[in-house]
């Protein structure tokens, strides 16, 4: 859930860049399809919220075990959201991860909640493969992920069940683990290298940047301006790197891990839209990746 401790209890709040008019969903035609690839739903408030911004359809990027997922689902009416659900999150014992997933050691584990989720129904495999971007020690990633051939095996197993993997990863070393082993998209990638995107174009990897929830986390109570000044300066660098990113053909979609219900949610949209035009992309641009962007990853065209 997102890149720091910090961003499940920071909420959705989103501050405007610097510039006079940010670009926002009133940029885009009006009922575009929007998708946000990186939620995280407590309940049916959450739905609502989704449909208040104009979101067409979303991916619950994971929640503790037995959090009654599935019903929400059920729960969706006309107008509502398409729900992609991954499940609970599968994380190395003793690492970040516990929040939204389950602990899983060796083979026979792995095998089996991979097998479990596909049962409980769902729809993507989240896994933890790095720790997050942490706000006490700015610069380091907590420890947390698990190896490249636990990697593959997670994704040979998950494609077994008919299933894609979505890899929570920071730094350059998880990334490109993940992206060797197979998964299908790479959230938050903090710390992204062009030695990393380029791979990515390569394979045809997903990136759900998820700059916002990094830029959110900093505005916490108790976080210190040097953590602060560090964010600042990532998340510039994380901006470039989408701009990189877009230019070498790498698919991006839309994600702003937000937990929800918030009722800043659709300020977070905007201010996730911005980040792409921030990254000099075209507004055509920023209305592919979060319309067609979206729709493919979540295998919806």
């Amino acid at each position: 859930m997102g890149p720091t401790s910090a961003s499940a209890t920071a909420g959705c709040w989103a501050a405007r860049r610097s510039r006079s008019m940010p670009f926002s969903r009133k940029d885009l035609p009006p009922q575009a399809p929007l998708v946000d690839a990186h939620v995280h739903l407590r309940d049916r408030k959450g739905i609502n919220d989704l449909a208040s911004a104009g979101i067409a359809a979303a991916r619950d990027a994971g929640t503790r075990e037995n959090a009654g997922q599935d019903q929400l689902r059920r729960q969706r009416g006309p107008g509502d959201p398409i729900l992609v659900w991954s499940g609970w999150a599968l994380c190395k014992p003793g690492g970040y991860g516990s929040r939204i997933g389950l602990p899983v050691d060796g083979v026979d584990a792995i095998r089996r909640e991979v097998r479990r989720l596909k049962a409980a129904g769902a729809d993507i495999i989240k896994v933890i493969a790095s720790g997050i971007v942490s706000l006490k020690h700015p610069g380091v990633i907590t420890a947390g992920g698990f190896t490249g051939n636990e990697l593959t095996l997670i994704v040979g197993e998950a494609a077994e069940q008919g299933l894609g993997v979505m890899a929570h990863a920071n730094g350059e070393d998880a990334i490109l683990a993940c992206v060797h082993a197979g998964v299908r998209s790479l959230e938050h990638g903090f710390f992204m290298t062009r030695q990393a995107a380029d791979v990515m174009a390569d394979r045809g990897t997903f990136w759900v940047p998820t700059v916002g929830a990094l830029a959110r986390a900093a505005q916490a109570e108790g976080v210190s301006q040097e953590a602060k000044d560090f964010v600042s300066h990532r998340v510039k660098e994380q901006v470039a790197m989408i701009g990189y990113a877009r230019s070498i053909g790498v698919p991006l979609a839309v994600g702003t891990d937000c937990v929800l219900p918030d009722q800043n949610y659709a300020a977070a949209y905007d201010a996730e839209l911005e980040y792409y035009a921030q990254a000099e992309l075209s507004g055509d641009a920023v209305r592919d990746i979060a319309c067609q962007g979206g729709a493919k990853l979540l295998g919806l065209v």
